[in-house]
């Protein structure tokens, strides 16, 4: 690595090396194996498929992936986090591959499909660019790279009301504090919807969808060209 390279392990916002933000991370983000099975069904997860979830958290979705038939790369930064992978697979009785890395360390290469869901947000945009590039080159060609995470959907005189808005919803729907969402905005790196189109494009990828959803809320389908 270069002198000049990014530290892709280390903790940006909260601390999630902590074991209870990882103990409840779950609850507040919502998730869902059942959810996230109707999504995989969609992306057309199956046996056949190598997939990559970068910034696995808890491994829900990569346990229902390997369920599915999938073989499947559960990438996390934190080792706490991987630990509650290594156990929730085990309860599972499905087979996984765990690595220690983010985006600019995984290592991976001839994926179908490379998912990640509220992780992105972690890196510098200049930093997301070169992240997204190496999931290109990770794919094979007609791979399909799912992004879901907070993006503002707004014009940059908005912020304020954006924000704000943002705050209201986390502290009346989730148990996340008033505090926390503003680490979010002050540390950590989520960025402007038609910022990050342009990032996925300009890594070579062809864009199949894009989705808002308020306040700050987006999914993202993209292709690797055949």
């Amino acid at each position: 690595m270069q002198d000049w390279f990014y530290d892709d392990l280390r903790q940006v916002g909260l601390d999630f090396e902590d074991e209870g933000e990882v103990e409840t991370y779950d609850a507040r983000q919502g998730g869902s194996a059942a959810k996230d099975a109707v999504l995989l069904d969609r992306l057309g997860v199956g046996p056949a498929t190598a997939m990559a979830d970068i910034g696995c958290g808890t491994g829900i979705m990569a346990c229902q992936a390997a369920a599915m038939g999938a073989r499947v790369q559960a990438v996390d930064v934190s080792k706490t986090m991987l630990r509650a992978v290594e156990q929730r697979a085990c309860e599972s009785g499905v087979a996984l591959r765990l690595q220690h890395a983010g985006f600019l360390t995984f290592e991976a290469s001839g994926l179908d499909l490379v998912t990640s869901k509220f992780a992105l947000h972690h890196l510098p945009d200049f930093w997301k660019a070169a992240a997204l590039v190496r999931i290109y080159d990770a794919l094979k060609p007609g791979g399909r790279l799912y992004i879901e995470d907070v993006v503002f959907n707004c014009a940059p005189a908005a912020i304020a009301a954006t924000v704000e808005a943002w705050v209201d919803y986390m502290t009346a729907q989730t148990g996340y504090t008033r505090d926390d969402v503003a680490c979010h905005v002050r540390d950590e790196h989520s960025t402007f919807g038609w910022v990050l189109e342009r990032l996925i494009a300009e890594a070579g990828f062809t864009m199949l969808q894009a989705s808002y959803e308020e306040p700050v809320y987006a999914t993202y389908l993209a292709e690797r060209p055949a």
